[in-house]
Parts: C-alpha cells; sequence; structure tokens
C-alpha cells in the first residue's frame, strides 16, 4: 500500500479492539498514544524479528516492515498486512505456533 492511502484510511483495524488504539471513544491522546505504539512495535519485533523483519512507526497510524538488510520495505496499517508484508519480504510462510519463535519469545532459545 503506497503511504498516502494508509493515511487515508479511517479508525483503527478490529484486531487492534483490544488496544488502546482500538477504543476511539477514550484513547489516550498524545505523548501516551505514542508510548504506547513505541511498546506495541517493540513486541512486534520480537516475533517478526525472528523471521528477520522489522517494524518501525510511520506517521503515528501505519507501519514500514522492512528486512533486516534494509533492501525490502512495504507500508501496512494494520497488523495483519504487517504479518502479510513479513511473507512477502522474506519469502517464507510465517507460522505463530512455530516452537522456535515461542522458545524465543519465553527466552527459552
Amino acid at each position: 500500500m503506497c503511504a498516502l492511502c494508509g493515511v487515508l484510511m479511517d479508525g483503527p483495524h478490529w484486531t487492534e479492539a483490544g488496544t488502546n488504539a482500538g477504543r476511539s471513544d477514550d484513547a489516550p491522546q498524545g505523548h501516551q498514544r505514542q508510548l504506547d505504539r513505541d511498546y506495541r512495535i517493540t513486541l512486534i519485533n520480537r516475533v517478526i524479528g525472528h523471521y528477520g523483519c522489522t517494524a518501525r512507526d510511520f506517521a503515528g497510524s501505519q507501519y514500514v516492515v522492512q528486512n533486516l538488510s534494509g533492501g525490502a520495505s512495504e507500508v501496512v496499517i494494520n497488523l495483519p498486512q504487517m504479518w502479510q508484508a513479513m511473507e512477502n519480504i522474506t519469502r517464507k510462510i510465517a507460522d505463530p505456533l512455530d516452537t522456535k519463535l515461542i522458545g524465543r519469545l519465553e527466552g527459552r532459545v
């Protein structure tokens, strides 16, 4: 998706329903919203780093997903798109139930 299309999208994706980003009626404003987003990106990077990618914030409403060498990247607006972008970039099928991934997240690997 191009960055302009992402900016024009309105409202959070349903996958963020359990986060502050998904509650438009009482979503935190300003600095706290950015801190929450930064924390979410930190968690995302723990998962997609296992597959050789990283994510960063773009314009406060989108993410840039890229491989670790920085050669390939995609702009996405939500978590499902991020997962697909990671698979497109790495040419690997990602499995959230991968025992090596779970072990890494639990600190066993």
